[in-house]
């Protein structure tokens, strides 16, 4: 089941990260020929666009680490491995993930101050008029389903530690 949700929040990830750059990409071209055509430009376009970024990157950073594609340093785990301290890199991959997860866990707790803080002064954009804290909430909120996916992440890697390969693994091989 909770696979199955996976699965399910996956797409809506995809989803969202596709269609906030193909939105970005049209407002920032729209943007560009209103201003170098028309000689007159959207007041508002650099502000959506900038915040539309900004939730595109905090979602990226979970589609990331779905995707196994954020950069690593083997460092650690060759010379641990060498001197015979660690058996199998999902000990370091364990390692990693946890201090990862305490560092989103810090990220999210300031996150949360930052948009409960902006909420309290009712700060709006200057062009929108939007209230400030949306767009900060892409910080608590996407640190939350990194969160998730970091804990799925170690569970995942106990699993293989232990010898029970999860179902995907199964399915793959």
């Amino acid at each position: 089941m909770i696979r199955k949700l996976g699965k399910i929040f996956d797409k809506i990830e995809s989803s969202a990260l596709i269609i906030s750059l193909a939105v970005m990409v049209i407002v920032i071209f729209v943007q560009i020929v209103m201003r170098y055509v028309f000689n007159n430009s959207l007041s508002w376009s650099e502000e959506f666009a900038r915040y539309l970024f900004v939730w595109f990157s905090w979602i990226g950073v979970s589609a990331g680490l779905k995707d196994g594609e954020h950069l690593k340093v083997e460092v650690l785990s060759v010379a641990l491995a060498k001197r015979g301290l660690i058996k199998s890199k999902e000990m370091i991959n364990i390692l990693v993930y946890i201090i990862w997860l305490a560092t989103t866990l810090i990220v999210t707790y300031y996150g949360i101050q930052v948009v409960v803080a902006q909420a309290d002064l009712n700060v709006l954009t200057p062009a929108m008029r939007m209230p400030v804290w949306l767009g900060y909430l892409s910080i608590p909120a996407c640190s939350v389903v990194v969160g998730i996916r970091l804990i799925v992440n170690i569970f995942d890697s106990v699993m293989v530690l232990l010898g029970k390969p999860n179902r995907e693994m199964e399915v793959d091989n």
